[in-house]
């Protein structure tokens, strides 16, 4: 009976002894593949280019749905808050689509500190955003119209704008609502009926145009305010 047990608990060593070192090993064999499979897969993806062509056409259609309906969203405000709105969204889908052309593809540095701080000095913080547009509209006008010169510095600085005659332009501070402003006025159709003055004392002889509450403003006599 003893041997029978003894002979009994031989064989088992056996077994154990030749098959488990097989079954490990199979099992890593198995696991070597996965992982095999699993890199592979991931290079097919990252390589193939119909694959990826696809992948991208899927992620930009999902952004520009996305940036629509952002868009769409904020087609009930105006003015400064629209700006910003659509500023954000330019800034959050610049990787799909262009931004517009803007004040800072045109003008320099020294340009726009320039008109920044003559419309501030025209138009102070406790006057409208609007009525900062209206006078950087004038601003931009005088720059298209063959009267004026056709660069930004020459037209601020031939003593047309009462602030830097008398020197006051230095002594403001430019507020974001005005440099708002003043992008506004470039990106947006003209607010001003094509005015090329402007004044608050009822001084100039030119062709009265409009009143924003408070300045005049006006064009040159005789010409088509359409135009």
């Amino acid at each position: 009976m003893k041997r029978k047990v003894l002979l009994f608990l031989l064989l088992l060593l056996l077994t154990v002894l030749v098959f488990v070192p097989f079954l490990l090993k199979n099992k890593k064999k198995e696991e070597l593949k996965i992982e095999k499979v699993e890199v592979i897969d991931e290079y097919i993806v990252g390589t193939n280019p119909v694959r990826k062509a696809k992948q991208i056409r899927s992620k930009y259609s999902i952004a520009l749905d996305n940036m629509n309906k952002d868009m769409r969203e904020i087609d009930s405000l105006c003015g400064k808050e629209w700006l910003i709105a659509y500023k954000d969204i330019v800034s959050n889908y610049s990787y799909i689509i262009k931004p517009p052309e803007a004040l800072y593809d045109y003008f320099t540095d020294e340009e726009l500190d320039l008109l920044f701080h003559v419309v501030q000095a025209e138009v102070g913080d406790e006057f409208t955003f609007e009525q900062k547009v209206n006078v950087a509209n004038v601003i931009f006008n005088r720059l298209e119209h063959e009267r004026f010169p056709n660069k930004l510095f020459e037209i601020l600085t031939e003593e047309q704008f009462q602030p830097i005659a008398d020197g006051r332009y230095m002594e403001v501070k430019v507020s974001e609502d005005t440099i708002l402003a003043c992008e506004y006025a470039y990106m947006f159709p003209d607010t001003t009926n094509g005015s090329l003055f402007f004044d608050s004392n009822n001084t100039l002889k030119y062709e009265f145009v409009m009143n924003d509450g408070t300045h005049n403003f006006y064009k040159l006599k005789g010409e088509d305010r359409n135009e």
